[in-house]
């Protein structure tokens, strides 16, 4: 082995739900100083992305392009699972997850059940569809909801997330070729119609993970807003395959706007500052001074 083979460092990023092309085409945008190997594999939706450098500059920096481009994708680095990144996901944004039927359940339970702090995000049915008193309760909420599938499923993963009060509710629905993976949340639902050898289960992780994240979901998954009547024909794979993609869930921007606001009064404050003074904003506080300073209270003064 050379001393160059014995320096040289790797990384593994694991990615979910984009397509080949536009990982080559990510990798084929790394600057010309790169002079390392780079190697994609992917089985399903998933794909593994392999780079090895003799120079640790030359590999962080290739890392860092690749992370940023793939972002909404990437779930972790080296030996991580997709539903280690779920978790960690929902624990790190103190999301708590439920589902609303035993379809989903199946899907997810036995991928959560040994991984640490899943008992902290999920419930594994204790408090959703398993629990005797909340199915009643389920159950005299559906009355009105449609009898058909998959729009049952839609008003079912709705009506859970709302008794249970937990940020997200997941639910799945067996269509003739394919099956519906639902994650609903407070406004809304995202649905993504998969085939059986798609995987499922991973697939209903990783729209968990993105949801938990505010990520943009991947392509093919859609975005449908509660209270808004959807026939059950708009649910089928075709219509969701041709329906616009699903947005990213909008970020809070209050801190923006109240530093808008900040900004736009001290600009008030400059400009009557420069119109008081003629121009001349240093002589500024000796004009505020002699503005009614004798009336102003002082010392000892009483106001009435």
């Amino acid at each position: 082995m050379t001393n160059k083979e014995e320096r040289s460092a790797g990384c593994v990023l694991r990615l979910f739900g984009v397509p080949e092309q536009t990982v080559q085409k990510a990798v084929a945008a790394l600057p010309d100083t790169w002079q390392g190997t780079v190697h994609c594999r992917t089985r399903g939706a998933e794909t593994l992305v392999a780079l090895q450098s003799s120079i640790p500059q030359q590999l962080h920096r290739a890392v860092q392009l690749l992370r940023t481009s793939l972002a909404p994708a990437l779930y972790g680095e080296g030996e991580q699972t997709l539903a280690a990144a779920a978790v960690q996901a929902l624990e790190q944004h103190r999301k708590l997850l439920v589902c609303s039927d035993a379809a989903a359940g199946t899907l997810l339970e036995t991928r959560l059940e040994n991984l640490p702090g899943a008992e902290k995000v999920f419930d594994f049915g204790a408090m959703s569809y398993a629990n005797a008193a909340l199915t009643a309760r389920l159950s005299r909420k559906l009355r009105k909801a449609p009898q058909a599938e998959p729009a049952r499923t839609l008003a079912r993963v709705q009506v859970m997330q709302r008794l249970t009060g937990a940020a997200l509710a997941v639910g799945c629905a067996e269509l003739p070729q394919s099956r519906l993976l639902l994650v609903g949340g407070k406004k809304g639902c995202w649905l993504r119609c998969v085939s059986p050898d798609e995987n499922p289960g991973l697939w209903l992780l990783d729209m968990l993970r993105r949801a938990a994240c505010g990520l943009p979901q991947a392509g093919g998954t859609n975005w449908q807003p509660y209270g808004r009547a959807v026939p059950d024909a708009a649910l089928t794979p075709a219509a969701l395959a041709a329906a616009p993609p699903a947005p990213p869930r909008p970020k809070r921007r209050r801190l923006g706007r109240v530093l808008a606001v900040l900004l736009l009064l001290a600009l008030a404050a400059l400009a009557a500052g420069w119109y008081y003074t003629g121009g001349d904003l240093a002589a500024l506080p000796q004009k505020l001074q002699s503005l009614g300073a004798e009336s102003l209270p002082h010392a000892g003064a009483r106001l009435v």
